[in-house]
């Protein structure tokens, strides 16, 4: 058992080291918290579970959340910034348009990388976009009721208001899935070959 806990901690290190190579540091979050996430479930799926035992197993959970976490915040910091703080009072018309159209690009942007990117193992997956959804919809929701009123009435609202809250629930379904072809990076679409990427 000490000898593969040691080769695990081994590999583990390998694993941080490989982290490095991506540029996009919400990437590199995501491809630690996958391949962990893969080996944790292999040892609780197996006998080394026995070996290694449950402390263990928990302790390397809480750090696939913690690298889950880093991940979101850091793939997503600029869609929220880019909608008003709360407590602001008056918002003119044009004012609430460039906030949309913020709102739009910073979307657009983190959605084109993040569905080329590949999370293979179904429930991390599930887990990642539901909590993604779930900070963002309401946010995006509060902001979209209360503002879009500002605009009623401008031509071309479609040119400054392209997602309805739903909207963005249905286009969150489709992170992980390595569908799109306009990566960030050569190496996003090709992040995970195979199933623990080891």
């Amino acid at each position: 058992s000490v000898h593969l806990a040691w080769l695990i901690l081994v590999l583990l290190c390998k694993l941080d080291n490989k982290a490095e190579i991506y540029k996009d540091v919400s990437l590199s979050y995501l491809f630690l918290a996958n391949n962990l996430h893969f080996i944790v479930e292999k040892v609780r799926s197996t006998n080394l579970k026995y070996l290694l035992g449950h402390d263990w197993v928990l302790k390397h959970t809480k750090k696939v959340k913690q690298y889950a976490s880093n991940y979101e915040s850091m793939a997503w910091t600029k869609d929220f910034s880019s909608l008003p703080e709360k407590n602001t009072l008056a918002i003119t018309p044009e004012m609430a348009k460039e906030c949309f159209m913020r709102f739009n690009v910073t979307f657009e942007e983190a959605y084109r990388k993040q569905t080329s990117w590949v999370v293979l193992d179904g429930k991390l997956r599930d887990q990642l976009k539901v909590s993604i959804a779930k900070k963002l919809v309401p946010e995006y929701r509060e902001f979209y009721d209360m503002y879009l009123a500002v605009l009623t009435g401008e031509k071309n609202l479609e040119l400054f208001v392209r997602f309805s809250p739903d909207d963005l629930g249905n286009y969150l379904s489709d992170l992980f899935h390595g569908t799109s072809t306009s990566g960030s990076s050569t190496s996003s679409s090709s992040l995970f070959q195979s199933q623990g990427c080891i």
